[in-house]
């Protein structure tokens, strides 16, 4: 476990991080991290924060992630036509498109109860039907994704902590060796998606 005691530069946390997959994408800057946090809490509590501040998406045009590989989603975010798509456009982002998912479509009707997934995969098109609860996230969607992944040969699975993030939920895609450095480096409790119910 990295002692979390002693401060830690943030350049070093960033470079630590690497082997996990966890890397800014281009064009991210020092002060898109400090937008969530100062510089010196990232440095007294290292890897923690940092992940957090990682996880989101930069506060400036485009409002990209930060990361591809990590994602603190919003569960209360099911409006309309588009939201979960987007959801599934994301978790192919995290996994470098792992699936090939293309033709993503999806539909969603809040007052009639109705909402579902249609994608093509391997050539075949899925529908996933999906539970309605005013507008928050059926996270039927990230198992069923991370279920494809399991059945495919990515290596990268899909990990979540929805229970420190009040409505949201951290999210990470990792292999099993980088998993295991960024337990080693963080502490963060992140089990595989597949295991939560």
């Amino acid at each position: 476990m990295w002692p979390f005691y002693r401060k830690v530069p943030l350049e070093e946390q960033l470079e630590r991080l690497r082997p996990t997959g966890i890397i800014p994408n281009p064009g991210v800057t020092e002060a898109d991290l400090l937008a969530f946090a100062t510089k010196g809490k990232l440095e007294r509590k290292p890897f923690r924060g940092l992940v957090e501040a990682l996880a989101r998406d930069i506060e400036r045009e485009p409002f990209t992630p930060i990361t591809d590989r990590l994602w603190l989603c919003d569960y209360e975010r099911v409006e309309d036509h588009g939201a979960y798509r987007d959801v599934l456009l994301r978790l192919e982002r995290m996994t470098g498109h792992a699936l090939g998912l293309a033709n993503v479509t999806d539909h969603v009707d809040i007052e009639a109860g109705r909402a579902f997934l249609q994608f093509t995969f391997q050539g075949q098109r899925v529908h996933w039907n999906l539970q309605v609860n005013d507008d928050w996230l059926d996270p039927t969607v990230l198992h069923e994704y991370d279920t494809l992944l399991l059945q495919t040969a990515a290596d990268l699975r899909i990990y979540s902590n929805h229970a420190d993030y009040g409505q949201s939920a951290l999210l990470g895609a990792f292999t099993t060796e980088q998993k295991r450095i960024f337990d080693e480096l963080t502490g963060i409790e992140m089990p595989m998606i597949a295991t939560q119910k």
